[in-house]
């Protein structure tokens, strides 16, 4: 039998894929905790990148957040940054380090400006103009973070590059995220417009085979891969036993009550000793880390703080003061630092459940950031 109503007024089935993708994107929790997921993703991605500092950002995990600038309502907005810091924080294992100060610095100050100059300048300004203003104040924020906590006065020599960087890294980002809504699909369906028109893919040619010109042959490729194989196979066994015998709740506890008798311990000593034991502790959780990163954050902080005298002329290089308040302090400021990072690892484990609708958002962002 013939339906009475015509073809463009026919009434949309309950279940229909339209209406699954409709109601999908109103719900602003799940695009959230989905906007989230991608967050993580870009940082793992980040964190493999070379940086002037290795704890500052650059601010690539934050193009899902440019692009929610127009999709998101302001409070789901400024929930998708939180979730981002707080995601990226359990998954490197920074939650009580300096790194999620630094992270949630940037982040917040980047997403206020996105959202406040793209409300105030509308469509006049481009995504690559909310981009690069969104980088700048990130970066600029952290500088400014480490001059207090890190660096002192010696923080403005590095905020040239850092801001060179910003710069470079939010036209990057911003040129991305203009193309993808142009041509992206979801995007379109996310901000409820008709879908873009597909663009006509360019004519496939032949892909040469280079490996028979590659200029130096791949001796110890295989040895060095067996290698880091190996030590990833014994670091997810102390991981797998590790989390048979402690709770993420219950060693989250620990790591406050840590963090706590490491910010009153008094003396260098005491805290170099704490510092050993929280990186014991990181490699028996089978946290991955580096000590010759460990070694030259250290330094380098130690150095930054040499470059403002402080107190007694120790001695003098190549016609360089090193005064004994300034090698304190920046011995101090490098212990802590590095001290925090290693407790975090330690004692931050992913499967953390945050309570409150946070918490839940927190955990659908993971579940999508499994089947990325």
């Amino acid at each position: 039998m013939r339906s009475s109503f015509p073809l463009k007024d026919r009434p949309v089935p309950k279940e229909s894929p339209m209406r699954q993708r409709t109601e999908r994107f109103s719900d602003k929790a799940d695009l959230t905790a989905f906007l989230g997921a991608f967050c993580f993703f870009l940082s793992a991605v980040e964190y493999m990148l070379p940086k002037p500092l290795p704890f500052m950002r650059l601010g690539i995990a934050n193009l899902p957040i440019l692009l929610a600038v127009d999709i998101l309502p302001f409070r789901w907005y400024l929930v998708l940054a939180v979730v981002k810091v707080i995601g990226m924080s359990l998954i490197s294992g920074t939650l009580f380090s300096y790194i999620a100060l630094f992270s949630m610095a940037g982040t917040m100050a980047a997403a206020l400006a996105m959202w406040g100059l793209r409300r105030a300048g509308g469509r006049y300004i481009s995504q690559i103009g909310v981009s690069i203003a969104g980088a700048m104040v990130s970066n600029a924020s952290q500088i400014f973070i480490a001059r207090y906590l890190v660096f002192r006065e010696t923080a403005w020599l590095i905020a040239p590059l850092f801001l060179a960087m910003g710069l470079a890294t939010g036209t990057g980002l911003g040129i991305f995220a203009e193309r993808f809504a142009r041509i992206s699909k979801w995007y379109a369906m996310a901000m409820f417009l008709p879908p873009p028109e597909r663009e006509a893919a360019p004519a496939k040619g032949k892909v040469r085979n280079l490996s028979r010109f590659r200029l130096f042959p791949r001796r110890g490729t295989e040895s060095r891969q067996a290698m880091k194989e190996k030590a990833a196979t014994r670091r997810a066994a102390r991981k797998k036993k590790a989390e048979a015998l402690f709770t993420p709740e219950s060693l989250a506890l620990s790591g406050i009550i840590a963090m706590f008798a490491f910010f009153f311990a008094e003396g260098l000593g005491t805290k170099a000793v704490m510092l050993c034991l929280f990186a014991f502790a990181a490699s028996a959780m089978g946290k991955r880390f580096s000590l010759v990163t460990t070694l030259s954050v250290s330094l380098g902080i130690i150095a930054a703080n040499l470059l403002v005298p402080s107190g007694l002329i120790l001695t003098e290089l190549w016609g360089f003061r090193i005064t004994k308040g300034a090698l304190i302090e920046g011995i101090g400021k490098a212990l802590t630092f590095e001290g925090l990072m290693y407790l975090s690892k330690a004692t931050i484990m992913p499967g953390l459940k945050l309570p409150g609708r946070l918490g839940r958002i927190v955990a659908a962002a993971f579940t999508y950031y499994d089947k990325v």
